[in-house]
């Protein structure tokens, strides 16, 4: 059975410190604007009776059944088997359908281009054995992509929001 790739952060271990985000803009030369993976300041949480900072972490989840790839007219989305889910460039036509249809709202649309584009978990470094960059590049080792199973034996279900692999 091949490995199906997700890509999921313990956000109870996230600190903010927003290097997946650099990591991500270096190792795919994004220009100022788009991001591929955002870090977001949540409100406060009280834990243990002490306000405590939390973070968002928005990013592609490489879904087991992309609504992005549905929605494409032009078959410019496509699931790798090991569960990346990529976009075309040269067959985008820029209808921005993908982009409506996505759930979580990460695919982004490049208006000089005309063309969508998103997360692609860093196929080049996965593909030699490496992490994708913002694994690589996270101080707090909260960042995992691997197979969402192994996710969870790492660090447990109660840690990570695993309900979206069977609702997506």
């Amino acid at each position: 059975m091949v490995k199906e790739y997700t890509l999921v952060v313990d956000t109870m271990a996230c600190v903010g410190c927003h290097a997946c985000e650099v990591a991500c803009k270096q190792e795919h030369n994004l220009p100022v604007g788009p991001n591929w993976i955002t870090v977001h300041q949540d409100a406060p949480w009280d834990i243990e009776d002490k306000p405590q900072t939390r973070y968002i972490v928005t990013h592609c989840l490489h879904c087991r059944r992309p609504r992005c790839l549905e929605a494409c007219p032009e078959d410019a989305i496509t699931k790798r088997d090991d569960g990346v889910v990529l976009i075309d460039a040269k067959a985008c036509t820029g209808c921005m359908m993908c982009v409506e249809a996505c759930p979580f709202g990460v695919i982004q649309f490049d208006a000089e281009k005309g063309i969508a584009h998103k997360c692609t978990l860093c196929v080049e470094r996965l593909d030699t054995g490496r992490q994708p960059a913002c694994v690589a590049a996270c101080l707090s080792h909260c960042i995992y992509a691997d197979d969402a199973t192994e996710i969870a034996q790492k660090i447990g279900k109660s840690r990570i929001w695993l309900w979206y692999k069977d609702k997506v």
